[in-house]
Parts: C-alpha cells; sequence; structure tokens
C-alpha cells in the first residue's frame, strides 16, 4: 500500500510540471505552438500590470480576421515596419502660384496608408473678398487629402477666389498617416437632411 501511494505522488508532481507541444515533440514552454493557430471566436487575454522603462522587447499577437479560415492568429514584429501605427509628418509650402496648392501627389500608397489633415495654418496676405449682390464673398477654401492613382494627394486652396498676382502666401500643414494594418476606412455614410440644419445620421458605422 505504501509503493502505491508514493507511486501516485511521483507522477502527480511530474503532471503538474510538464510542458505542452502544440506541433513539436519538444515543447520549450508550458504550451509550445510550432506552426499557425486559429480561434474561431475574440482571443481575450489579461492586460499588462505594470511596464517599466526598463521592459523591452514585446511583440503584438494579433488575430487575422480575413485568413481562411477567419481568426489565425500570428505575431506582428514591429521591427520590421517601415512606419509607426500612427505618424505625424509636417509640411511646408511656399511659391506657390495664386493660393492654388491644386494637387500634390504625396507618394503614400492607399492599400497601406490611410492620410488625414491637421494643424493647418495660412500665412501671408489674405484673399481679397468681393461684392457678392448686398454682401461680399470670401471664396470657397478648401483643405483637404484625396485617394487617385494608388496613392494620396492633398489639396489646398481656394477654390472661387485668388491671389492678387503681386500677393503671396505660405501653407504650414500636419499630415496623420495610419499604418492600414492597425487602422481602416469607414464606408461612406451619406445622409440627404432635405433642407433641414438638423436630423440624424442615416446609419451606425459597422466598426467591426
Amino acid at each position: 500500500m505504501k509503493k502505491l501511494v508514493f507511486t501516485f505522488l511521483v507522477s502527480y508532481g511530474l503532471g503538474l510540471q510538464a510542458q505542452v507541444g502544440i506541433g513539436t515533440t519538444t515543447p520549450s514552454a508550458d504550451l509550445h505552438v510550432a506552426g499557425k493557430t486559429t480561434f474561431q471566436d475574440k482571443l481575450v487575454l489579461s492586460n499588462l500590470t505594470t511596464v517599466s522603462n526598463t521592459d523591452e522587447n514585446f511583440e503584438l499577437v494579433t488575430r487575422i480576421s480575413n485568413s481562411t479560415p477567419a481568426g489565425e492568429v500570428t505575431v506582428l514584429d514591429v521591427s520590421t515596419l517601415n512606419v509607426a501605427p500612427v505618424n505625424t509628418v509636417d509640411y511646408h509650402f511656399s511659391n506657390i502660384s495664386l493660393d492654388n496648392l491644386t494637387d500634390v501627389d504625396l507618394q503614400y500608397d492607399t492599400s497601406k496608408y490611410i492620410v488625414s489633415v491637421a494643424n493647418f495654418r495660412y500665412v501671408g496676405d489674405p484673399i481679397k473678398k468681393v461684392p457678392l449682390g448686398t454682401t461680399y464673398s470670401i471664396g470657397n477654401f478648401v483643405v483637404n487629402a484625396f485617394e487617385d492613382g494608388g496613392t494620396w494627394h492633398l489639396e489646398i486652396r481656394n477654390r472661387t477666389l485668388d491671389l492678387d498676382v503681386t500677393d503671396s502666401l505660405e501653407y504650414y500643414v500636419t499630415l496623420v498617416v495610419y499604418d492600414k494594418k492597425f487602422f481602416k476606412n469607414l464606408t461612406p455614410i451619406t445622409t440627404d437632411l432635405e433642407g433641414r440644419n438638423n436630423g440624424n445620421a442615416s446609419a451606425i458605422p459597422d466598426l467591426y
């Protein structure tokens, strides 16, 4: 009887320290997965408690929703990225013909990045107002990042009025560049307000 009890205790102790291998016969951790892993539902892990300034070499585990089948898990190696998830780039344009920055090819690939505009500054001579009936018009000024031919482009100009030929100005703008590995464009939502100043949007964005 004593021998049987002793054997049971040894086996139980080994079970607590065993390493499990999936796709490998020589696991090097408590759970070692060699090859691809798929999660058909959401993968939920606990948050990090604290991170000090000496902690490094973190790896980001991501779930691929468009894999076949959906749910393949992979490690995103940030050391191989050309850009960070969110980037800001300052641009300064000078010696512009009138005020018409009609189309500047920014050369960011639209399949890889999303570009938005922030912190715009107009420095220089003002555009002169023109009579419009009993009032005056200041034109139609536009600051716009748009897609064309597979790259992002920039438009900054007054579409209906120009500077005087003797005047000059400069544009300062910050572009916010998002990596599509982390972000996506949402589907446009069009709402006809039928001439009203208020109302409700016609749809709710699909964020997933």
